[in-house]
């Protein structure tokens, strides 16, 4: 989340020179900034720099704030951010309560990357402003968030919020971000909420709030979520498989079924088809597992798994009739494991045995089939003793 766009909107503050400016001003330093703003309407900033230096190196006046502000534009303009930021910081050591140069240092750290004193400035430039504020917090818990000072950045922004009866969008999605940060879930899940209430058509939200129900084990409102957010835009193959997961953890198997039937479309893969009939039966949807199979293999690729699905039902005779086709193929192993199984249901212990030797040398088999066989060999024992 620590890519969440910002968009800075404050712009670099020159204070213009007014007549009523320059009365305040003491006579040289009037007659100074005069030509001082002339050679900055010229474009000359390191002249205008130059003549101001010179004059606050030798004037015996007492130097007026606006003589900071005027200095640190010339010295920005020329490029020389990192002087302009010093005397903006002189000028605020001698008039702390300036708003000008407050907010022009804020914006030069900002754009010296310094975020996280550059928030503290915006701030500060909040105070001291008395009308029209509301955009220096935002400034503020955007520089608070660039400068991972997430919490000052949730503090700022949720002050805005409180304050402002129709909140822009992007102070709220950015609100929200820094109490996810912050690591105050609770808070941003409340927010995100409240968006939502306003702005339900944006996708992206809903995706987050479903992010954040699953961080709290809350699986079902998850789910609801992102079926919300992808009925607004058409999902990815990956979206709707992630939400198929969810779906199968809370063990819904017919709502995985619909959402990757969504994902796969008419023609799925041969693992997506096994997949799907799987979950079909998991629901005791045994012969619309099977009935999918038919419709959807190709070249009979899926009668392996139609013969499981058949056995799972108890449908023996039809399960091995699909077996034993299989024989001649690659699949033929895995035939015999459950023709034996077949017979073993039937009570049939000879071709049970018959089956299960044509794979009691593999390995792959040698587990599953050791129970089977040792009680093969009991009963085998228990006859010969019965005879004796």
């Amino acid at each position: 989340m620590k890519n969440l766009r910002l968009f800075m909107t404050t712009a670099f503050v020159v204070l213009l020179l007014t007549s009523d400016a320059l009365a305040k001003l003491p006579p040289e330093g009037r007659q100074v900034l005069h030509r001082a703003q002339m050679l900055i309407n010229d474009k000359l900033y390191t002249d205008a720099a130059t003549l101001i230096t010179g004059y606050m190196n030798t004037t015996q006046e007492a130097i007026h704030a606006q003589v900071y502000v005027i200095l640190g534009n010339a010295l920005y303009q020329s490029g020389n951010k990192n002087k302009a930021i010093l005397i903006f910081q002189k000028g605020l050591n001698a008039y702390p309560d300036n708003e000008f140069l407050s907010l022009n240092t804020a914006i030069t750290m900002h754009e010296l990357q310094r975020y996280a004193e550059a928030g503290g400035m915006f701030e500060k430039t909040y105070v001291l402003r008395k009308t029209d504020r509301s955009d220096l917090l935002y400034q503020a818990g955007s520089a608070y968030y660039l400068g991972e000072k997430y919490l000052d950045s949730a503090r700022v922004l949720q002050l805005l919020l409180s304050q402002s009866p129709r909140p822009h969008k992007d102070w709220i999605r950015l609100a929200i971000h820094a109490l996810l940060e912050a690591g105050q879930l609770a808070k941003a899940k409340k927010m995100v909420l409240n968006y939502l209430s306003v702005s339900p058509e944006d996708a992206e939200y809903w995706k987050l709030l479903a992010k954040l129900h699953l961080e709290s084990e809350e699986y079902p409102e998850a789910a609801g979520a992102l079926e919300v957010g992808y009925s607004l835009f058409t999902p990815s193959r990956q979206d709707l498989e992630r939400l198929a997961s969810l779906y199968k953890y809370q063990q819904a198997p017919l709502m995985a079924v619909t959402t990757l039937q969504r994902a796969y479309g008419a023609s799925p893969e041969h693992e997506e088809m096994l997949t799907i009939a799987a979950l079909l039966a998991s629901a005791g949807r045994i012969q619309q597992a099977i009935d999918y199979l038919d419709r959807h293999s190709r070249e009979g690729s899926a009668q392996l798994s139609k013969g499981k699905l058949l056995y799972q039902s108890r449908q023996f005779d039809k399960s091995e009739v699909i077996f034993r086709k299989e024989l001649n193929s690659d699949n033929a192993p895995e035939a015999h494991f459950f023709l034996a199984l077949c017979a073993w249901e039937r009570k049939d212990w000879k071709q049970a045995k018959q089956e299960l030797n044509k794979i009691i040398g593999l390995r792959k088999y040698q587990s599953k089939i050791e129970g089977y066989v040792g009680v093969l060999k009991d009963l085998e024992l228990a006859r010969e003793e019965a005879r004796e």
